[in-house]
């Protein structure tokens, strides 16, 4: 399950040096499709408005060609005509075409600068400064070059080419021969003193000898303006899809660190939850609506309810009252003083419990419900009665070897005189009977004086490795005549495999006899079916084998089951009360252990254990 927890956990987590890697990506991603974007939306502008400077262009050249048409036919058919070589006519043309706000000049200028025609007569005749590079290397069909005029803080849109009215091959002089071959001159038809004028033929403005360029200047507000524009938009996409991205990383990572604290806070519930449930304290816990939401199988254990049935309950409806009145005080910051109580638990086992509650308070000291403590002091108080049997067994085995002593000295010399007294008198009297009566009591006190300093004292025992299920099959051999004659059936069960425990099988079949005799005694006068139920087996979570002996009798009294292992307690007319003391003795030498369980009416129950090693 760990296993299984961790590769989820490095399933989901993502590395935060590969996020950034990725968020920088992104981030170039972005800028070079921007800036690509930004290139091609300045091209396509550039390219717009090259193509309108280069129709301009060819419109002045288309003006300037039909001006020198008509001159030339004028002259040809004998008329005076001012403007045969079309300069005032391209002049005209250029100032009205520039009238548009988005022309800033359109000028044609020879290849050393000087402007022939200009949307500006008054520069007309003035030299500009020009590459001459760019000039010589203009493309026939145009080119276009950013002017910036500093003084003016402003750049301008400058497209050039080659001026030639006439283009092809031949050029000016081909279309002057062709119009010639077209309309042959007749001086006959000229009028005297009105001479054809040949202005056209000695024209230099687009003439083929001298290079003449056309220059169209253009505003680039507009282009600027609209770089500008989109140039905002593509900042503002790109900055919206970072921020989109850079959200998205900083969503993820939260996500992941979300789904990291939860797979954590699982692993610590689970955690706690296992630790919670395995404790040996009973642990009930309720809400703020005091609710119960813990209740593990200790405190099932000791309030002999199931933890379905009391889970999600209310403390006074699932609980026992001695429990539930912890969870009912009128003011739950109450601090509740511990108390001892006991309980009859699961299976009917009485436990002693120490209760301790106290509430549980969140960081803003509000009251979130109350938790009780259930500690079982059941074993310490046995252990307390055992130190306490045992230090009185102490004191009562030094005492009665004090007392031994003193007594059977005199009681050896009335066991003398009373022998002595009825030899004196005839077998059959009264006087002969009485003396035997008190030789058999001065025995039987001699023997309780024996079977005191036997228990008193402490022995060696003899121990040898023995096989535990053979000495208890022996011993109900023993008494099997016994328990035929009281009609009791005696049942054995011994699991397989026993293995041999080192032990004095005297001693313990003593013991075990001491048992079986009790037993049979209780059902002597019960009228249920009688039966002797022994068994043997292994307790593998202690390492002990443990001995049970059940019988179905008349059962022992709750006031006296913490009695009888007390030396001289008995509830038999004619018992010593030193048999189950004496038994205790010789278990508690073998480091093990007797315990009794008994209902009354149904039957008492022995246990008895004994350490494998």
């Amino acid at each position: 399950m760990k296993d299984r927890l961790f590769k989820k956990t490095r399933l989901m987590f993502v590395s935060p040096w590969l996020l950034a890697a990725a968020i920088g990506l992104l981030s170039l991603i972005i800028v070079i499709f921007a800036a690509n974007n930004i290139k091609r939306e300045r091209g396509m502008l550039t390219e717009g408005l090259f193509r309108k400077g280069e129709a301009i262009l060819r419109f002045v050249e288309a003006g300037m060609r039909a001006s020198m048409m008509t001159g030339m036919m004028g002259s040809m058919m004998g008329m005076n005509v001012p403007d045969a070589d079309g300069t005032a006519q391209t002049q005209r043309l250029i100032e009205q075409a520039s009238e548009s706000p988005d022309i800033h000049y359109i000028a044609v200028i020879d290849v050393s600068g000087k402007v022939l025609v200009h949307s500006d007569p008054e520069k007309i005749g003035v030299t500009i400064q020009r590459n001459i590079k760019i000039l010589n290397q203009a493309d026939p069909n145009g080119t276009f070059h950013i002017v910036r005029f500093p003084d003016a803080n402003y750049k301008v849109f400058e497209v050039l080419g080659p001026f030639k009215p006439f283009r092809g091959r031949g050029g000016l002089q081909r279309w002057r021969e062709q119009f010639r071959q077209q309309h042959p001159t007749r001086s006959d038809e000229v009028p005297q003193g009105n001479a054809p004028s040949d202005s056209w033929h000695t024209s230099t403005l687009g003439s083929d000898t001298h290079p003449q360029y056309i220059l169209v200047g253009l505003d680039m507000t507009e282009l600027e303006n609209t770089v500008r524009r989109y140039r905002f938009q593509m900042i503002f996409m790109s900055i919206t899809l970072l921020l989109i991205g850079l959200g998205g990383w900083i969503s993820l990572m939260a996500a992941q660190s979300y789904s990291i604290s939860q797979e954590a806070l699982n692993r610590v519930q689970a955690f706690t939850g296992l630790l919670i449930s395995r404790l040996p304290v009973g642990i009930i816990a309720t809400d703020q609506d005091g609710r119960i939401r813990t209740f593990n199988s200790t405190a099932a254990a000791m309030t002999g309810r199931n933890v379905e049935f009391v889970r999600n309950g209310e403390p006074e409806a699932v609980l026992p009252h001695e429990v539930a009145r912890f969870f009912a005080l009128q003011d739950q910051r109450d601090e509740m003083t511990d108390r001892d109580v006991i309980m009859t638990g699961a299976h009917n086992v009485q436990y002693s419990l120490h209760l301790s509650s106290l509430p549980v308070y969140n960081q803003y000291s509000e009251v979130m419900g109350r938790v009780l403590l259930m500690y079982d002091l059941s074993e310490l108080k046995r252990l307390e009665k055992e130190i306490q049997r045992h230090d009185r067994l102490v004191a009562l085995g030094k005492m009665a070897a004090g007392v031994a002593h003193e007594v059977r000295n005199p009681l050896s010399s009335i066991k003398g005189f009373a022998m002595l007294l009825g030899s004196k008198f005839k077998d059959g009297s009264q006087e002969h009977e009485a003396a035997d009566l008190l030789v058999q009591e001065a025995e039987r006190l001699n023997r309780s004086i024996t079977e005191l300093l036997n228990y008193a004292r402490p022995t060696a025992l003899r121990k040898e490795p023995v096989n535990l299920g053979e000495i208890v099959d022996l011993s109900l051999k023993l008494i099997s005549s016994d328990a035929q004659a009281l009609g009791v059936k005696i049942s054995l069960e011994i699991e397989p495999g026993l293995p041999t425990i080192s032990l004095d099988k005297d001693r313990i079949n003593q013991v075990l006899l001491n048992l079986y005799l009790n037993g049979l005694q209780a059902m002597e006068h019960s009228a249920s079916e009688k039966e002797l139920q022994v068994s043997v087996h292994r307790d593998e979570k202690e390492g002990m084998l443990v001995i049970g002996v059940h019988d179905t009798g008349a059962g022992i009294p709750q006031e006296d089951l913490d009695k009888i292992l007390d030396p001289y307690f008995t509830t038999k007319p004619d018992g010593t009360g030193l048999g189950l003391a004496l038994a205790y003795k010789i278990i508690d030498e073998h480091k093990g252990t007797i315990r009794f369980t008994s209902s009354e009416g149904k039957g008492t129950t022995v246990s008895v254990t004994l350490p494998i090693q």
